[in-house]
């Protein structure tokens, strides 16, 4: 089955040694890949103006034209960029790490590196590029299925019935494939994070340690990338009829939460701070998925406030709204965030994790739906400052009073 799907992908290995050219070259053609090579950046450049490549191998210390000016110069091509390049590099300093990302990077081994290791990052970015190729053609299927009805309304009212009837069933095939996209997506992923569950179960030496951590790592931002992707595109697609609205008091909401995210996240006592100025703070919200919001922003403060400084979460009435602040003691959004709706969200710094700003989008949209609103500003004192603004709910006995 592995050979079946490693079969004709083409990859190109570019290093300037020879015999690491030699060890990955004989790794990966062992496992069934196509393999080309280059020695220098501008022979890697010569490779993908003649040839396609699924996948590409870069070293970063290169005479000439370095790892970091190949991949940026590969990535403007209109070809390559949906292709992933992967360094292979002895350097693995953040600043280093950052820059590679940077350059146009999806992923890094470290040298020496671990066969095991080295195959699983190929084989992971393989397939994740072919499930972005197989939902980027499907969409574009759809998209000029959806032009071809608009056409047939246009040419003649009698059809409509008929148009609209197809248009529905569109929508059903594109949440049939949303449900499907989310099971091929999970199944895979179950499957290698509990086979890191039972690594973790056994000993090994501080590097196989340090790699799987590495690999861990990866492999949770890549399960929350596609669930919040997924969560984004069901969205876009459904709208608020994916929701279910309720009345809900905010303060007992977030208050619980607050409870549940504390235990099981292992949260020390006194990190979060609650307060509410009133319990009778109605709102319409969908549980599931206020709860995300609140999960991205808490998440966030906590990241990047000191562990010694508290998180403050505040409820309170606002003219018509209810407002539930969330406020840490970090060093505050930069301002290219505050002045960009849909800026990715990290506090003005390069993470080596490379966020990509899905959890910020998908906050908004959110909130949105509820016909809500989320406000970022920092405050004077410091810290970034993260308003959830929702209306406010008058219970019919109240408007009979007034």
């Amino acid at each position: 089955m592995i050979t079946e799907i490693n079969e004709n992908k083409k990859i190109l290995i570019v290093d300037d040694n020879p015999r690491n050219v030699e060890v990955v070259a004989n790794l990966l053609s062992g496992n069934n890949y196509d393999i080309e090579f280059a020695v220098s950046g501008e022979e890697a450049l010569e490779w993908v103006e003649k040839a396609a490549f699924d996948l590409i191998l870069m070293d970063i210390m290169m005479p000439g034209i370095d790892g970091y000016e190949a991949c940026r110069q590969i990535r403007e091509k209109e070809a390559c960029r949906d292709v992933p390049v992967i360094f292979l590099t002895a350097k693995t300093d953040t600043e280093s790490l950052s820059k590679a990302f940077r350059a146009g990077g999806v992923d890094y081994v470290s040298k020496p590196f671990r066969s095991e290791e080295l195959l699983a990052r190929v084989a992971t970015h393989l397939e994740l590029k072919q499930r972005r190729e197989e939902l980027k053609e499907l969409n574009a299927r759809l998209e000029e299925k959806v032009r071809e009805r608009t056409r047939e309304l246009q040419e003649s009212n009698t059809k409509l019935s008929i148009a609209l009837k197809d248009l529905k069933q569109l929508d059903n095939t594109k949440t049939d494939f949303l449900h499907m996209v989310s099971h091929e997506l999970r199944t895979p992923l179950n499957g290698i994070m509990g086979g890191m569950e039972l690594l973790k179960t056994h000993s090994f030496s501080d590097e196989v340690m340090d790699y799987l951590s590495i690999l861990d790592l990866s492999t949770r931002r890549l399960e929350s990338f596609s669930y919040k992707a997924l969560d984004i595109t069901q969205l876009q697609t459904m709208g608020v009829s994916i929701m279910h609205l309720n009345r809900i008091s905010l303060s007992a909401f977030v208050e619980t939460f607050i409870r549940e995210y504390e235990k099981v996240n292992n949260i020390q006592p006194g990190r979060l701070l609650f307060h509410s100025d009133t319990s009778k703070n109605l709102v319409e919200a969908d549980n599931n998925y206020f709860r995300k919001v609140l999960e991205i922003i808490v998440e966030n403060a906590l990241q990047y406030s000191p562990e010694d400084k508290p998180v403050r979460i505040i409820v309170e009435e606002k003219d018509d709204n209810v407002v539930c602040t969330i406020k840490d003691q970090g060093s505050g959004f930069p301002g290219s965030m505050l002045e960009s709706s849909m800026m990715a969200f990290s506090p003005g710094v390069e993470h080596q994790d490379q966020r990509t700003g899905l959890s910020l989008h998908l906050a908004r949209m959110v909130m949105h739906y509820l016909n809500g609103e989320l406000q970022l500003s920092n405050a004077p004192e410091g810290g970034a400052v993260v308003r959830l603004v929702l209306p406010k709910i008058v219970p019919e006995e109240e408007k009979e009073d007034k």
